[in-house]
Formats: structure tokens, C-alpha cells, sequence
């Protein structure tokens, strides 16, 4: 069967091409260069009223790991019960324990508070020290989805690691591939079995050139975006 393509939106330009696209959902954040955070209220609502797209919102307080404190743990449980009021149809969220064990305390949370929610588990799966028992738990918690690279920096270096995960989950789980992926390299990719295909198709570019706060940022590439969901 031919994978299911979530675009990655960083941006409400990002949105509005996603919707002149053949996407399965989208997975709003912001903040790409530090691994996505979670959105604002005011962006996942203007993309829902706007828009007819299947939205899921990454959830992600800060960056800098998957080992969250308690506040965090509320403030993530918040944002997920203000998602849901907007009506999105799922959350994106992950987290760890300095171990690498799935943190089921937090994933407990932030489950109730989701309700009905489609559950995705993002790229913190690539840290655990276990996938196989992570994977597990995960059926077992009812998530839907996990997103993966395959256990490593790149689709394009964890492929066998994808197919092996992919036979692993056996139709209890679905397994997206993201991280790195490219025309070049989608093929290989969808070749693995995943179950979807995760892309952001951006290109980093410096946005205010010459203010002072000037920053190197992802920016969507309508064109690199076409081609990954028609290749």
C-alpha cells in the first residue's frame, strides 16, 4: 500500500501550502532548527478554521531532551486540552526518563487529557534504549503512531532498522518515517514498508537579513514540498 504523507508546518506559510498539496494530515510547530516546539493557540486555531486539513500538534515544551519535570508535565497536559477545545484531530508527544525508558507517568497525562485523540509518539522513540519494549507499551497505551528514523540521525542511515520495525509492529502499531527525508532518498524509504512518510520539504534561509536579530530558519519550499509528495 502506498504510505500515508504528514507534512511538517513550522509556519502559517507553511499551512497554506500544505493545503494546495496532496497531504494525508499535517503536524504543526514551530522552531524547526531546535527540533519543533509546540505552536500557539492562535496558529493551530487560524490553520483549523482556515483550512481543511487533518492537524496533529506537536507538543513540546522546550528543547533540549525528553526528561521533563513536573510543571512541564502540566503545561504540556494544558496545551493538549486547548488543542483539543480548537478540535485538531490528534497530539504529537513523547518522553523519556534520564534512562531511556518510556516516562509513563507524563504519557499517562497527557493520554487522559487527549481524550479521543489520535496519539502519535515522535523522534524520542530514536532515544530509548529498548525499541522493541518500547514499542510495546506503546500498543499497549494505545497510541496510534510512532515516529522514527529508524534509530538514528537520518531515515537515509536507519533504513534496515525501519524494516525491522516495521515487521516488529505487525499491524499494531503504525510506523512513519521522518527525519531527513528527500526525493532522492523517498523511495528507499517508502520501500521499507513504513506505514507513512514524515517531511518538512524546507530550505534554511536567513530571515530579516541585516536587522540584528537576523536567524538562519527553515522555510517551506512549495516547490522541494511538491516533489517530495509526487515522487
Amino acid at each position: 500500500m502506498k504510505p500515508e504523507l504528514e507534512l511538517c508546518v513550522a509556519s502559517l506559510e507553511g499551512a497554506r501550502i500544505a493545503s494546495k498539496m496532496p497531504v494525508d494530515r499535517i503536524e504543526t510547530c514551530v522552531a524547526l532548527e531546535q527540533g519543533g516546539l509546540t505552536p500557539s493557540a492562535g496558529m493551530v486555531g487560524w490553520i483549523q478554521s482556515t483550512f481543511d486539513l487533518e492537524q496533529h500538534v506537536l507538543i513540546r515544551q522546550r528543547s533540549g531532551g525528553f526528561h521533563y519535570t513536573y510543571d512541564e508535565i502540566l503545561v504540556m497536559r494544558d496545551d493538549i486540552l486547548k488543542f483539543r477545545e480548537l478540535g485538531v484531530k490528534g497530539v504529537v508527544v513523547g518522553a523519556l526518563t534520564a534512562e531511556g525508558d518510556l516516562a509513563t507517568d507524563a504519557l499517562s497525562a497527557w493520554h487522559r487529557a487527549a481524550g479521543d485523540l489520535d496519539l502519535t509518539f515522535h523522534r524520542a522513540f530514536d532515544e530509548v534504549r529498548d525499541w522493541k519494549k518500547t514499542m510495546d507499551q506503546l500498543v499497549v497505551m494505545g497510541f496510534k503512531r510512532i515516529l522514527t528514523s529508524g534509530q538514528s540521525a537520518s531515515v537515509e542511515t536507519g533504513l534496515e532498522t525501519l524494516r525491522e520495525m516495521v515487521d516488529y509492529a505487525a499491524g499494531r502499531i503504525e510506523i512513519m518515517a521522518g527525519g531527513g527525508v528527500r526525493p532522492s532518498n523517498k523511495a528507499a524509504v517508502v520501500a521499507t514498508g513504513v506505514n507513512a512518510v514524515h517531511f518538512s520539504g524546507t530550505v534554511t534561509t536567513t530571515r530579516d537579513e541585516g536587522s540584528l536579530f537576523e536567524a538562519q530558519a527553515g522555510m517551506p519550499d512549495e516547490g522541494l514540498i511538491r516533489e517530495l509528495c509526487m515522487k
